[in-house]
């Protein structure tokens, strides 16, 4: 995406609010995305994609999940939907980005793993005068590259503020608040998922919406997660990754170099993986070979974390916005992604000082140049 192509939203007042103000404003881009999205599924699949749609809405239980732990954010997706000009289903369905690819796979009867989700995550603990730091990678299927946005939501009646970065029509990527609080995720397919669990884009809008630090951990700890997948969080004072499956949430800890924390796309500590191992019995053992860990040919999650563990485990100095960018710009393994198929959509590297910072790539960092956005 060209920086000048890039939109930057502010969006206030009630959920509902905000997403009719969003609909409306990008609506021939979710219009276009959308109808790109439809394509893929049936490329995919060869099913009518409606269809699809109404079996995933109709098949899970997402939305009493939802309502009961983050209702504003239901009142924004219809709100997206009717600013939009499209049906709820549609708008809805495009806010499960972890949950609608592997109910895909149970279409495909569980042997055709043609997703796979490559993203990079950092954090480090804050060290002296320099802020607790989370930054991440976030690679998506290279045609949603052109629908980035930066959106800058305002609570009504409250001193919140949050920058999510997103694609249009779609209520979270990854961001941070004021609080200050960021977080981002990182896929991990071989974890168990549950149709009754909140699913992650709502995880992330909800955790960002807690007051502090301790109410955000909590929420995550609580509440029953969907799909499986690393958050690396941070607040002011340390950064952490939680491995979240449908039956587990374990704190994965970096014993080597215990102030900083990096991930990719496969478990590191969470065991929670029984639907996984029940499809590697229906595969043949060339299948098997491919997806043992669960990231696939396709993938180069083992590829993104060697190379992280040999630049990050060792030094002791702290890390600075500087030396992630570089990091995350690298084609080493490749980290840094921009092919026919798969594009770093974003870099974030998020500052949790006083003043928190967002540093912003809205596109993949080693050519995309960075801005600067403070609340």
């Amino acid at each position: 995406m060209k920086a000048a192509d890039f939109r930057v939203m502010v969006l206030e007042g009630s959920a509902r609010e905000r997403g009719q103000a969003h609909g409306e404003a990008l609506r021939d881009s979710i219009h276009s995305l959308v109808g790109e999205w439809k394509e893929n599924i049936y490329q995919d699949l060869r099913m009518d994609p409606d269809q699809f749609l109404a079996e995933l809405v109709q098949e899970t239980h997402f939305i009493p999940t939802i309502e009961r732990w983050t209702p504003s954010l239901l009142e924004e997706v219809q709100g997206i939907a009717e600013g939009a000009g499209l049906d709820f289903n549609t708008i809805f369905a495009r806010q499960l980005s972890d949950e609608e690819p592997w109910f895909r796979l149970e279409k495909k009867l569980g042997r055709s793993w043609g997703f796979v989700e490559n993203c990079s995550a950092i954090g480090c603990n804050p060290r002296g005068n320099a802020p607790a730091i989370v930054a991440e990678n976030m690679d998506t299927p290279a045609y949603y590259d052109g629908y980035q946005v930066l959106l800058h939501i305002k609570y009504p009646d409250s001193p919140l503020e949050v920058f999510m970065f997103t694609i249009a029509g779609k209520i979270n990527l990854a961001g941070m608040s004021n609080a200050p609080l960021a977080i981002c995720c990182n896929t991990v397919l071989p974890l168990n998922y549950a149709k009754d669990g909140l699913p992650e884009d709502f995880v992330v809008r909800g955790a960002l919406e807690q007051a502090d630090w301790n109410a955000a951990v909590d929420f995550m700890c609580r509440l029953p997660h969907a799909s499986g997948q690393n958050y690396l969080m941070g607040g002011p004072e340390r950064v952490i990754c939680l491995e979240c499956s449908a039956n587990q949430v374990v704190e994965y800890q970096n014993a080597a170099n215990v102030e900083r924390v990096w991930h990719t796309n496969h478990p590191l500590i969470n065991d929670d993986c029984s639907i996984h191992e029940q499809r590697l019995e229906r595969m043949t053992e060339q299948e098997q070979a491919t997806w043992r860990d669960g990231s696939g040919a396709r993938s180069n999650t083992h590829a993104r974390m060697n190379y992280l563990n040999r630049e990050l485990r060792q030094s002791n100095d702290a890390l600075t916005v500087a030396c992630i960018r570089e990091h995350l710009s690298s084609h080493e393994a490749p980290v840094c992604h921009h092919s026919e198929q798969k594009i770093t959509l974003g870099c974030l590297i998020m500052e949790l000082g006083d003043p928190p910072v967002l540093h912003l790539s809205p596109g993949p960092p080693c050519c995309t140049p960075f801005a600067s956005h403070r609340f």
